[in-house]
């Protein structure tokens, strides 16, 4: 019965939304005229702040938290729902996507408790939308495709044309042009039918996108201006901003060169009053790409820094935006956590009160006899230091979920000091060669560098880029591993056919530094671990003794059977590690070195390898001598077909120079 009233609620609100005048001044008006705090002013707050969206956050926010506050007062769900998800666009238009995402999950939760057809086909699709601006289309797909369903059940062609426009920029997103193309043509027969320009300026802009990315500008062009005059109709001018700097790469791209500058200074004009950090990166992107076609080097090069400085000037906030929300996100669970013991407390209060009343009431009763008063006192004594007693023990559980929560305020800043690591990695190791990288192909594909130059380059490169993939498979293991604990999962497998699959990859890092790399497993041996997590152990050790180990040096893999495990040996003649630095190598201090041409590492892989060792019933450890060389040793249990082929005999293993290392 609840159900269907709420959904008659529901219904009677939409019909008033639809039928409320969209001029905003009437609106206001009209909010004047109705000062009572009933259901009608909510439903013309909850307009006024959809239409303040997107030109004013600070309205946006205002009218969506009184329509809340007093929705809540009155325990209007309905209300409830639409403002919190118009409290969600406001923080839209500040950039804060994580705290979007949440009340825009709340307002969904909301919608389907209500099963409110109409809410959750638009709460979807701008779950859709959230997750393409943080570049996750196909976790967006899911949602869009579902809002989908759900408009064209409900035959809404406005919101249909909004879906098919949204699932169109996901595949863009996903380089899928033909697919992103589809979904948008067909969003403009519905809008064109409509004659929605406003929802016009966008898909147009989207198509332009679409055939840029398919390098057609000629194609391109068209649908871009069309945007630009829909967004100047709809007084958008975010989207003007996007309009103009679109145009000008695509007059760029079509060496229309003064047109092109003449669309950026307006871009630059407009976005001075929006301060949109992400419209003034595409502006120094695109005017290097115009400096570059002109030929302005100097002009391209420094527009191309100005670039780089605002993209990690970006990724800073939203790391720092990141962290905030997290923190944000903690204490209010605290607080709510410590309301909830201080309502229990009140409650376990009350009952003590209601049972001393009910206790001097009987008292009073029993006043007709000393000895009846007598057992009646006696009687309140046993209560109150029952009641003592109670109080303790509540006190002392109490005390145990303080001591839980400080657990919790541990383990999240724990997680906060992950985050902070991964970030620092990312920033400071990962970032550098792929920027480097990037400045390389930039100079290639504009003709800057001939392709001779660039082979003087490309060996470095190649070492440098293995070097961050390698650092990147680190980080993501160690990641996994801190924030949601790794699951072993062994299995029968052969070592030398690990082995042998990584050291092709492994020899060739060691041929660009000069460095001879051997290894004496030529035959299966059978072990029982994790094959995943041994190859990434194999794969640390081996570049890490490349990586110390200068130019004409050698790196061998040794081996030695025993009869029930086997012990692998990596061993170099490179630098060494030294005395005072050698307790820090399977430390969680995360200690790293550059090696003998300026490799980078990010101190994950020695102590994650030692962590996958020991979680594969084995062992590791190491020998090095300062100048001299090093020799990992690590141990991983036969499997149980090897263990049976093995007994009664023994494997001797040579070193390089002849001499029996063990037997």
């Amino acid at each position: 019965m609840w159900i269907v009233r709420t959904n008659l609620y529901t219904y009677i609100y939409l019909a008033l939304l639809c039928t409320l005048a969209t001029n905003v001044s009437a609106q206001i008006t009209e909010l004047e005229k109705h000062p009572q705090k009933d259901t009608v002013r909510i439903r013309i707050l909850n307009q006024l702040s959809r239409n303040s969206f997107p030109k004013d956050a600070a309205k946006t926010t205002q009218y969506a938290s009184e329509a809340l506050r007093l929705s809540d007062s009155l325990h209007f769900r309905p209300g409830i729902m639409w403002a919190t998800r118009n409290l969600a666009l406001a923080e839209n238009i500040k950039g804060n996507l994580e705290k979007q995402l949440d009340l825009t999950i709340n307002a969904l939760k909301l919608a389907e408790e209500l099963d409110d057809k109409y809410a959750i086909g638009v709460l979807n699709t701008d779950m859709g939308n959230i997750l393409v601006e943080q570049d996750q289309p196909r976790q967006a797909l899911r949602y869009q495709k579902k809002a989908l369903r759900i408009k064209q059940a409900l035959g809404q062609p406005a919101e249909i044309a909004r879906t098919l426009n949204s699932i169109g920029a996901s595949y863009i997103r996903l380089n899928k042009s033909d697919s992103a193309l589809h979904f948008m043509l067909e969003s403009e027969r519905i809008k064109l039918s409509l004659n929605d320009h406003p929802g016009l300026a966008i898909t147009y802009e989207n198509i332009g996108l679409i055939y840029t990315q398919k390098q057609q500008y000629a194609m391109a062009l068209p649908y871009f201006e069309i945007s630009e005059q829909y967004y100047k109709e709809a007084d958008n001018t975010n989207g003007l901003v996007k309009s103009h700097l679109n145009i000008a790469f695509a007059k760029t791209m079509l060496h229309s060169y003064e047109e092109a500058e003449q669309h950026l200074a307006a871009a630059a004009q407009l976005n001075s009053n929006l301060r949109n950090m992400k419209n003034t990166l595409i502006y120094h992107k695109n005017m290097a790409a115009l400096d570059s076609a002109r030929g302005n080097y100097a002009g391209a090069l420094a527009n191309y820094k100005e670039f780089s400085r605002i993209n990690e000037e970006m990724f800073s906030v939203e790391k720092t935006k990141f962290i905030a929300n997290t923190k944000e996100k903690y204490e209010s669970e605290k607080k709510q956590h410590e309301n909830k013991l201080l309502r229990k407390e009140q409650q376990l209060h009350l009952a003590t009160i209601k049972q001393q009343r009910i206790l001097v009431i009987f008292c009073g009763m029993l006043l007709l006899g000393l000895f009846v008063i007598t057992a009646v006192l006696y009687l309140m004594y046993r209560r109150q230091q029952e009641l003592y007693s109670q109080l303790n023990h509540r006190n002392t559980q109490v005390q145990q979920q303080n001591k839980i929560i400080m657990e919790q305020n541990a383990a999240l800043e724990s997680g906060s000091q992950v985050k902070d690591k991964i970030f620092s990695v990312i920033s400071h190791d990962l970032r550098s060669p792929l920027a480097i990288l990037e400045g390389l192909l930039f100079l290639l594909r504009d003709e800057k560098m001939s392709e001779e130059q660039f082979r003087i380059f490309s060996h470095e490169l190649w070492r440098d880029m293995k070097n961050t993939a390698y650092m990147m498979d680190n980080l993501l293991q160690w990641a996994s591993s801190q924030m949601k604990g790794i699951h072993v999962t062994p299995d029968d497998f052969d070592i030398s056919a690990v082995l042998k699959s990584e050291f092709e990859l492994l020899q060739s890092l060691a041929k660009q530094k000069e460095i001879t790399l051997t290894h004496e497993l030529q035959r299966p041996i059978m072990v029982y671990a994790d094959p995943d997590m041994i190859r990434l152990v194999l794969r640390n050790l081996i570049s890490n003794a490349i990586k110390f180990t200068p130019v004409n040096g050698a790196v061998n893999i040794n081996y030695l059977l025993l009869p029930d495990k086997i012990e692998l040996i990596v061993q170099d003649n490179g630098l060494g590690i030294a005395v005072p630095d050698q307790a820090k190598i399977f430390s969680n201090i995360y200690y790293s070195t550059s090696g003998t041409r300026n490799e980078k590492g990010c101190g994950l892989g020695l102590p994650l390898s030692k962590d996958f060792i020991e979680r594969n019933n084995g062992r590791i450890w190491f020998h090095s001598a300062s100048g001299k060389g090093t020799s990992f040793h690590f141990t991983l249990p036969l499997s149980l077909e090897e263990e049976m082929s093995n007994r009664g005999y023994t494997i001797i293993v040579k070193d390089n120079h002849g001499s029996i290392v063990n037997s």
